[in-house]
């Protein structure tokens, strides 16, 4: 079994996908995933640094946002065949931050509108 290590960050308006390399054990891969996490957020702490190496090795995925506009995405893919299947093609699927953003805007004015059809009364506001 190989597994890759992938590395997406989006800082601003950019994005920049990198194959950060591969190993034949996942521990290994977890390791080199996680000192790229350690190099883009440079205060992180040893303990913080292990926790992160112990998610990727057991979830394969990372995924850390320094603020609105800056995120890293981690990734380890296992390769076992030429050609993989359909659903281990995808490696990231992310929505646009704007998209996601529309989406719970509308949700949220959707709940509150069936929560305010709900109390019977309209509200009123008195205009002085």
């Amino acid at each position: 079994m190989l597994y890759i290590v992938t590395c997406l960050i989006t800082e601003e308006a950019s994005t920049e996908f990198s194959i950060i390399g591969a190993a034949a054990d996942k521990k290994k891969a977890a390791a080199m995933a996680a000192e790229i996490y350690k190099d883009y957020n440079k205060v992180a702490s040893f303990q913080n640094i292990e926790m992160i190496t112990e998610w990727l090795a057991t979830r394969s995925s990372y995924s850390f946002r320094k603020d609105k506009s800056h995120r890293l995405q981690l990734a380890i893919t296992e390769v076992d065949n030429e050609k993989e299947t359909a659903n281990k093609q995808v490696i990231f699927s992310a929505a646009a931050e704007q998209d996601e953003l529309m989406r719970k805007v509308s949700q949220a004015l959707f709940e509150g509108k069936h929560t305010a059809e709900r109390g019977g009364e309209a509200p009123s506001c008195p205009i002085g």
